[in-house]
């Protein structure tokens, strides 16, 4: 994979008018970024002595990547309201275009504003960050009740890294897929589930597929 180092003149940077809001985009785009590449590792890890981990890594970023996604939809707000940075997404390219255009649908009046709040929003604002003790005691009284696996598991190696509390990530599982998204028990919760994560999978890429284009442009252009 061939790569270029360009530099960048902070100085010149901090004269341009909504450079925060692009260096906002920059930086979402970094986590992101990181997070997909993690989670495409671990899901690719062939060794079936760790395979335990596999899931909870998933689950791990994608906590991560709502996190960060949430916080870039700030950035996007932003640039809706700034005449010189919306026409530089103007001038950016149909993809990128297209990837804005879709995330503009999940702010406030945006026709997926409501799914992006359920999808998104909950988990960066309820388990990304924080473990509610309430949110912990009603889903192991779920599972108590029969609704669920009864029985969870927990794998000790030679050290942390090899370790995993199983039965940490099927609460967090519960908590994510009955709390926050409201799958029904009759529904098939793996399936429903990997549509939920497919559509958040779906405005993850959206950004990336933007700000690739929209921060070189803004700093080339200035």
């Amino acid at each position: 994979m061939k790569t270029k180092t360009i530099p960048i003149s902070f100085s010149r940077l901090a004269l341009r008018e909504g450079f925060e809001t692009v260096l906002t985009v920059a930086m979402v785009c970094n986590d992101l970024a990181v997070a997909d590449v993690s989670m495409s590792r671990y899901g690719e890890m062939s060794s079936l002595a760790l395979s335990h981990i596999k899931r909870g890594a998933a689950m791990y970023f994608m906590k991560m990547s709502c996190g960060h996604l949430q916080e870039g939809m700030k950035a996007i707000e932003k640039i809706t309201q700034s005449c010189e940075l919306r026409a530089l997404v103007d001038r950016c390219g149909p993809r990128a275009q297209t990837g804005f255009t879709d995330l503009c649908g999940c702010l406030k009046k945006g026709a997926e504003h409501g799914q992006f709040e359920k999808y998104v929003g909950s988990i960066r604002n309820r388990v990304a960050f924080h473990y509610d003790p309430s949110m912990l005691r009603s889903a192991v009284d779920r599972r108590t009740a029969g609704h669920g696996a009864t029985t969870g598991f927990m794998t000790v190696g030679e050290d942390i890294r090899s370790c995993r509390f199983e039965f940490a990530d099927d609460i967090l599982d519960t908590i994510v897929c009955r709390k926050f998204w409201h799958i029904p028990d009759e529904a098939d919760v793996r399936l429903e589930a990997d549509r939920i994560t497919g559509w958040c999978d779906g405005k993850r890429k959206s950004f990336l597929w933007f700000a690739e284009e929209l921060v070189p442009r803004f700093l080339q252009e200035h």
